[in-house]
């Protein structure tokens, strides 16, 4: 036999397949026509055991978007069910058997409820977000085409607070901020079973709705103090962009995140879409003593291995090295925008250039950049002031899975800095030399801050003036960082010479210090890593600027602190100038030294801390079945 031609070949599968088509075409008309016939029947069924629509079935299947906490598990976003009500309009015979009970359950006129059945529609909606007590009613009415659908809302209870942190959602997606980030973790472990074996159970149960949440590093007590200052701040300078963050200097981890103007999460929809931008990701011209300091710090760098601890940075020999400086840009995030958690990927780029006056004195920086964002700067400045750990700004804490009100730790989300980008000779002439650059404040505080202005080419030549202020609190070991940065358009625009980190804005430093250090030392509040660390020292009596440090022998007695809660140990220690270790959680069960023994200043404390045990023998008598 001869073999086929091509084209009778092709003739042949044109065929089969318009056969398979039919042969599908048919199958689907025949699953319709069951369908049709025997869902009705399957449906009623279903209400009869469930006593929900059909929607409703679906709906209530759905997994239910986590809530996000700060880190005092004060709610910053949550999802909240609503329900509505819609009718099928071809399961409605009598529109009067409807519309009369609806209108009086609904509190609405029959005129309007008849008015949306006549739309022509085949599917309506009759009313949004009902009550519980409107639900149970339209349930025990059971009308014939009416069903209830079921939703989940996300809702932002703290509105326009941190809002470009935390961003938003819509139809269980995030589309900005921390939002987006919970979008990888719910999708990294949305595949897995709530099989709680193998996870570590954090110290306390919480009580709460079900699922897996986001806990941030964020305090709202920290944030108000920040919003708070800035709206104060705002009124006098109209037209300015101004924010504030504070960041934890040895693990990079945020704890207060505000803007001005900032947007309500819940009405992201009626906001242009400019306002949504970070003023902490935008490219700034690098002000002069920030430049200063980069470039000092490449010489120290540079003449690393010539530097002896006794040897001022200033007086060793101005040899550079162009491959050294390239690489601490890098080392220190000044070069490229490096990933972060609460914010998506920004451009490298920027069409802002550093604009500068006949009248401002040239100087050379070299390779120094010369537009960063904020937080590149704060970065870079943090990372070679507080010993050379390589931090990088984040707000998320841990990711948590809730069940039986009990809490299951599914991630540590804040990563552990152990990696140095500097050395410590490095770090400790790093530190000398913002000491140097920057002005005094309390606590042990130095700022750095200053002006500059860019001159953007996409926007007609227009030049836009910014402020930059950086804190170390202290500066010798830092512990807190506040940045505060301001942009306005126009040279000089704004009167922004008002903002600065001088005068009323380190009336703000004390009480987050204080916010903070009361935080690292709730055991109940802590990671199960920090549990098991060194995790206290009272502050009370710490040798400050200009200060005299608490004489040797002053001593008080030790106290029984068996049965007290870890707050109330605190407050009766504070004066005492004691170090203290704590472990575990709960109640203090033992405590070293005993009561009576005497303490002095720098003694160690160690507070062992379990929770109340509950008889496991003991059953509480369940409610009689109401007849």
């Amino acid at each position: 036999m001869g073999k086929r031609s091509r084209l009778r070949t092709q003739g042949v599968g044109k065929r089969r397949l318009v056969v398979l088509l039919v042969l599908l075409i048919g199958s689907g008309a025949v699953y319709g026509w069951y369908k049709h016939q025997q869902s009705p029947l399957l449906w009623e069924q279903v209400k009869k055991i469930s006593g929900i629509g059909k929607d409703q079935f679906f709906n209530d299947r759905q997994i239910i978007r986590g809530t996000i906490y700060d880190r005092n598990y004060k709610e910053l976003a949550i999802s909240y069910e609503r329900v509505s009500v819609y009718a099928n309009i071809r399961e409605i015979d009598d529109v009067n058997q409807v519309v009369t009970p609806l209108s009086a359950i609904l509190e609405t006129s029959e005129s309007d409820l008849y008015d949306r059945v006549g739309e022509g529609r085949l599917r309506v909606w009759l009313a949004r977000d009902i009550s519980q007590e409107q639900e149970d009613q339209i349930r025990r009415l059971d009308l014939p085409g009416v069903y209830l659908h079921r939703e989940y809302i996300r809702y932002y209870p703290q509105h326009e607070s941190a809002a470009h942190l935390v961003g938003f959602a819509e139809r269980d997606t995030g589309l900005s901020g921390i939002e987006q980030y919970l979008n990888r973790l719910e999708a990294k472990y949305r595949l897995k079973k709530d099989d709680t074996s193998g996870l570590l159970q954090m110290g306390d149960t919480r009580p709460g709705v079900d699922g897996r949440h986001l806990i941030l590093t964020l305090d709202l007590k920290i944030q108000r103090i920040l919003d708070g200052y800035l709206k104060k701040l705002s009124g006098s300078v109209p037209g300015v962009r101004i924010g504030a963050l504070v960041m934890e200097a040895d693990s990079g981890a945020l704890v207060g995140y505000a803007q001005l103007p900032s947007y309500d999460s819940n009405k992201f929809h009626t906001y242009p879409e400019a306002l949504f931008s970070d003023l902490f990701t935008e490219q700034i011209a690098v002000p002069e003593p920030f430049k200063i300091f980069f470039k000092d710090l490449s010489l120290i760098e540079s003449q690393a291995q010539k530097i002896t601890p006794s040897m001022p940075w200033s007086v060793a020999a101005e040899q550079r090295k162009l491959g050294v400086q390239l690489q601490l840009w890098d080392k220190l995030g000044a070069d490229n925008p490096e990933a972060l958690d609460f914010t998506g990927p920004q451009a490298s780029e920027s069409d802002g250039v550093v604009y500068q006056s006949a009248q401002d004195q040239q100087r050379d920086f070299e390779t120094v950049p010369q537009m960063q964002t904020p937080l590149q700067v704060l970065t870079a400045i943090t990372r070679a002031v507080n010993g050379g750990l390589q931090v990088t700004p984040q707000a998320g804490r841990r990711f948590v899975l809730r069940k039986n009100q009990q809490e299951f730790l599914l991630e540590d989300l804040l990563a552990e800095n152990h990696k140095r980008v500097l050395s410590e000779q490095v770090a400790q002439q790093a530190r000398d030399l913002f000491a140097l650059l920057g002005v005094p404040g309390p606590l042990g505080t130095t700022v750095l801050q200053g002006e500059s202005t860019s001159y953007r080419k996409q926007e007609s030549g227009s030049l836009h003036h910014h402020y930059l202020g950086i804190a170390m609190i202290p500066v010798n070991k830092p512990e807190l960082v506040l940045m505060l940065t301001a942009t306005g358009p126009g040279y000089q625009a704004g009167g922004s010479r008002q903002i600065s980190l001088t005068g009323e804005a380190l009336d703000m430093i004390a009480p987050i210090v204080a916010l903070q250090r009361v935080m690292k030392n709730l055991s109940d509040m802590m990671s199960p890593k920090e549990q098991e660390e060194f995790n206290f020292r009272i502050p009370i009596g710490e040798k400050e600027s200009g200060q005299e440090p608490v004489p040797q022998n002053l001593q008080t007695e030790m106290v029984s602190l068996v049965g007290m809660s870890l707050r109330k140990c605190l407050r009766l220690l504070q004066s005492s100038n004691v170090e203290i270790e704590i472990r575990g959680t709960g109640r203090v069960v033992a405590q070293q030294p005993a009561a009576g023994s005497v303490l002095k200043p720098g003694d160690r404390v160690v507070l062992s801390l379990a929770q109340d045990q509950v008889d496991a023998s003991y059953k509480k008598p369940l409610p009689a079945h109401p007849e």
